[in-house]
């Protein structure tokens, strides 16, 4: 059940905001990852590139941009000055209309929701497509990412899987062996 976009940074920003940019950045693109990765399709249409702090989403910029609902406010503290994203009215935020799909996305958050920005990079750093994505402001191909990964989560794939392994035993070959 793909959402747009602005449903989902709303539904950051209303459940865990505000958020500094970096680490709004990051919960969407690891959202998205986490996500595939369960129901081999995506989230969202939010696209991301490779970028020297990990990915990043234009999309998002363009979101916190053009929503009248999105603000971004300098934030000081500790002596230091960051941008965060803030949401100004939840009640005007476009809603998720699945529950169960919120809870999702809650389950995947609640494990990086307290972690910095920093963290979080280092994360999204070392997914499989953002190590793919060789080259700097390089679109990251989480379409592929959905397609393998709705592959490897289907039934069919399983099934020639423990064929596969039938046959090995019979043959004497032990361990798995990729179809």
């Amino acid at each position: 059940m793909m959402i747009t976009g602005v449903q989902l940074i709303e539904y950051l920003l209303k459940e865990y905001g505000p958020l500094p940019q970096k680490k709004l950045q990051k919960l969407a693109y690891l959202a998205e990852i986490e996500y595939i990765k369960k129901h081999g399709e995506r989230l969202s249409d939010l696209s991301f590139k490779r970028y020297h702090y990990g990915p990043y989403s234009e999309d998002i910029r363009n979101i916190e941009d053009l929503e009248d609902n999105i603000i971004i406010a300098e934030n000081h503290s500790n002596g230091y000055a960051s941008k965060e994203s803030r949401l100004l009215n939840s009640v005007g935020a476009e809603p998720i209309e699945s529950v169960e799909l919120s809870e999702e996305i809650d389950s995947f958050i609640a494990r990086y929701v307290n972690s910095t920005g920093d963290e979080l990079e280092k994360i999204a750093d070392n997914t499989e497509p953002f190590l793919e994505t060789e080259n700097l402001n390089e679109p990251i191909d989480l379409d592929s990412f959905a397609w393998f990964y709705g592959i490897v989560n289907s039934d069919e794939f399983w099934k020639k899987a423990e064929m596969k392994d039938r046959e090995n035993q019979e043959k004497g070959a032990y361990g798995k062996v990729l179809i």
